[in-house]
């Protein structure tokens, strides 16, 4: 598995954005105001990386989809994916958890 680097960051929020996070930390919802912004910088990127996937799929053509089908199908079946994704797995499994967490599955 990819080591998994964090950086510190500071970040302002206005005091309503901090009463709500601690609420969410009162209820065990997420254990600290950093795992909540954790979690929701990577849901936005997410879904800000489904939005942009989405765009692009709007602007190929049928044959260029079927293209690119074909080829992604070839190269999986001769085993030319490497797998440089474990470290955004990760990070979806995590945003998994942790959500469902939120929805109490946890």
């Amino acid at each position: 598995m990819a080591e998994r680097v964090e950086y510190p960051i500071s970040v302002r929020l206005p005091g309503y954005v901090v009463r709500k996070i601690d609420e969410l930390i009162e209820k065990r919802e997420f254990r600290s105001r950093s795992d909540f912004i954790k979690f929701a910088v990577t849901f936005t990127l997410g879904q800000m990386m489904l939005e942009e996937a989405k765009e692009l799929a709007r602007s190929l053509r049928e044959e260029e989809i079927r293209e690119e089908s074909e080829g992604a199908r070839e190269r999986l079946r001769k085993g030319e994916f490497e797998d440089e994704g474990e470290e955004v797995k990760e990070i979806l499994r995590e945003v998994e958890r942790e959500y469902k967490k939120l929805m109490g599955a946890e």
